[in-house]
């Protein structure tokens, strides 16, 4: 039949399979960097977490 599948089906199957891969690259080249950045505050709160956290441990006899 088709490219020498004998049924429409795994032929069908195939090309979902090979369209889904291509789908994937092209999705993670056009995503590649996005939401990398993060604002210069999100570190303060942890910062001031491992302090608070430091300053725990110290006062454990």
């Amino acid at each position: 039949m088709m490219l020498g599948f004998s049924d429409p089906w795994v032929f069908t199957g195939f090309v979902i399979t090979i369209l889904s891969a291509l789908f994937c690259i092209i999705y993670g080249i056009i995503n590649w960097n996005r939401g990398g950045m993060e604002k210069e505050g999100d570190y303060r709160e942890e910062i001031q977490w491992e302090r608070e956290e430091i300053e725990l441990i110290e006062k454990l006899p």
